[in-house]
C-alpha cells in the first residue's frame, strides 16, 4: 500500500470500511444528500490541508465549508492538537 500523508476511513452502514491515500497537498469532499444523483444537494464541503512548516513539521488543517475547523501540528512521531 502506498503511503498517504492524510488518509480517509470511510465507513457506510452496512458495508465495510475503507480506507484511501489522498495526495501530498490534501482532499477535497462535498456531501450531496438527495433522493437521487439528479435530485441532490450539497449539504457541506469538507476539505483537509496539509502545510510543511520552515521547522520542517507538518501542519493538517480541517474545513467545513471554507472556514477551519480543527488543526495539529506533526512533528516526527508526536501530534499536537492546536486551538483554532
Amino acid at each position: 500500500m502506498k503511503s498517504s500523508p492524510i488518509y480517509n476511513r470511510v465507513s457506510i452502514e452496512g458495508r465495510s470500511d475503507r480506507d484511501f491515500g489522498a495526495g501530498p497537498l490534501g482532499f477535497e469532499q462535498s456531501i450531496q444528500v438527495g433522493t437521487s444523483r439528479t435530485n441532490s444537494h450539497n449539504l457541506a464541503d469538507i476539505a483537509v490541508r496539509r502545510i510543511t512548516l520552515d521547522d520542517g513539521r507538518q501542519a493538517f488543517y480541517l474545513y467545513l465549508d471554507g472556514k477551519v475547523v480543527k488543526c495539529g501540528i506533526l512533528d516526527g512521531q508526536e501530534y499536537t492538537a492546536v486551538k483554532v
